[in-house]
């Protein structure tokens, strides 16, 4: 008799890399002559960025861009001054293997930095990022599905898998003309910005999506002894190339703003009122659809000795959007000098640790929020107030898995501020959580079946039936398999409705 034995392959998402390298950031800055003299330093700061990254083989390449600003007042004039500068670096990572469908999270952060000022026309800037990056591969595992001949008894398991997957990043960049309203005072110095994109609309044609969005773009900027804020939108549309898409997949869309440039121009009276903005949006597109199958999950033969190879499976399942909102509140007092005004607050967030707990089903984050306001000083000094604030945040999450992976992000999306009479402000920042949590089921599937054809099993006794003593909660299964008969013709014999037995009892076992 011949044995048969089909077989299914099972996508798994394998973590390939998982691995953080740091980048030092070195500056020896001399003021060209259009800077005045440097009299009080106010603020440096290092905003990181990825802008962009591809593998090749097993090695992953990726373009590191620092944004460098360095804010000071001279001893003239208490107007702030901004020096930006734009430090461009060129990693790569050693992935240890190739990888098939690459999944690719890469997040820097601003470690620490540190800026000396050498002389009133030289400064020395010393910090460091640190950049944290994860890469997964989609793979193929085999597993039976059927088995055919020599009396094979199959259990079988019904699992949804992941049939295809279509992973597709691309970065565009919008440019954007403004011009100044009437109320607004003329640009000098651009010194900081804050970009908000909006959800995403995505839809599907043969073999592209379409994802249209909208950017929300903050910016602080000094003017003839001041300050001022303005915001403005961004619209975009992009067409996604991504081979073999049709409606029979679900989309999802991630979008990150990397860069932002801003050159500065005078109108026709010859005031600085015109704006071109130029903004990197990173887009990660994914679509996948998900087909149930039937695996075996365990056999044996009533006929013939027989030896199954099994394995554990991370079986990937659908994704999981996370999108949840909190508020968090602070105080920050000034140091002893009275708040003439508020030109503006913001929070950035660092330390991020996230923990997924499988028997809470839960999603705990939590880190650090940094809370900072650029303020004017009764000595008429700008100036940069800042206060650190722990927080922790729990999503509950029914889907979550003991071996669920969270790729979540915490983006402050509105600071509003309050005045108190003890010269502090009082801050209110919405923080938005935002991801994916992936899913992995881990299921114990048979790889492989061999059976001795040339022993038949033997028997204790010339019979055909046996008395069995069953316990409540047992399963058939275990039992026809220890007798060598099947799971059928015991619940037949014993009149028996599901296959775990109800109560303890006396059983009849047919020998098959």
């Amino acid at each position: 008799m011949n044995l048969k034995i089909n077989r299914e392959m099972i996508s798994v998402n394998e973590k390939i890399y998982d691995g953080i390298q740091e980048q030092n950031v070195e500056l020896d800055y001399i003021l060209p002559d259009y800077y005045p003299d440097i009299f009080k330093m106010i603020k440096s700061s290092i905003q990181p960025s990825i802008n962009s990254y591809s593998i090749n083989g097993d090695t992953l390449t990726y373009e590191l861009i620092a944004d460098v600003k360095i804010l000071y007042c001279s001893e003239n004039d208490n107007n702030l001054q901004c020096i930006p500068q734009r430090l461009v670096f060129n990693k790569t990572v050693n992935l240890g293997d190739s990888v098939n469908n690459p999944e690719v999270t890469i997040v820097p952060k601003s470690d620490h930095i540190n800026c000396r000022v050498v002389n009133k026309r030289r400064i020395d800037l010393r910090g460091a990022v640190s950049i944290k990056i994860k890469v997964f591969g989609e793979s193929k595992r085999e597993a039976v599905s059927d088995i055919f001949g020599m009396n094979i008894q199959m259990k079988k398991m019904p699992v949804e898998c992941m049939a295809k997957k279509i992973i597709q990043n691309k970065v565009i960049t919008l440019s954007e003309d403004l011009e100044l309203n009437t109320a607004k005072p003329p640009v000098s110095d651009v010194v900081r910005y804050d970009i908000r994109l909006s959800e995403p609309d995505k839809k599907i044609i043969a073999n592209k999506l379409v994802v249209k969005g909208e950017a929300e773009i903050k910016i602080l900027y000094t003017c003839p002894e001041n300050m001022e804020t303005m915001t403005f939108s961004v619209p975009y549309s992009q067409i996604v190339d991504m081979e073999g898409l049709d409606e029979s997949f679900k989309c999802m869309v991630k979008t990150e703003g990397t860069t932002c440039d801003f050159s500065v121009f005078p109108d026709s009276s010859g005031e600085n009122r015109l704006l071109k903005c130029e903004l990197k949006i990173s887009i990660k597109c994914l679509a996948y659809k998900t087909i149930p199958v039937r695996l075996v999950a365990d056999a044996y033969s009533t006929s013939y000795p027989c030896e199954s190879a099994c394995a554990k499976l991370p079986v990937e399942q659908t994704p999981i959007m996370i999108n949840e909102k909190f508020q968090n509140k602070i105080l920050i007092e000034n140091d002893g000098s009275r708040i003439l005004c508020v030109y503006d607050v913001w929070c950035n967030v660092k330390n991020i640790n996230i923990n997924v707990d499988s028997e809470e089903k839960a999603i705990r984050v939590s880190g650090m929020l940094c809370y900072q306001a650029m303020v004017k000083n009764e000595n008429n000094y700008p100036s940069i107030i800042e206060k650190e604030s722990a927080f922790e945040h729990e999503i509950k999450c029914g889907e979550v898995t003991e071996n669920s992976i969270a790729e979540l992000c915490v983006i402050p999306s509105e600071c509003t501020y309050t005045l108190t009479d003890s010269d502090g402000i009082s801050i209110k920042a919405d923080i938005c959580v935002k991801g994916e949590l992936f899913t992995s089921s881990y299921c114990e599937a048979v790889t492989d079946l061999s059976v001795d054809d040339t022993v038949k099993i033997t028997r204790d006794g010339d019979y055909a039936l046996k008395l069995y003593y069953g316990v409540k909660d047992e399963q058939v299964w275990n039992i026809a398999k220890k007798y060598c008969t099947s799971v059928n013709a015991i619940m037949e014999e014993n009149s028996l409705e599901n296959e775990c037995l109800p109560e303890n009892g006396m059983l009849l076992i047919p020998i098959v």
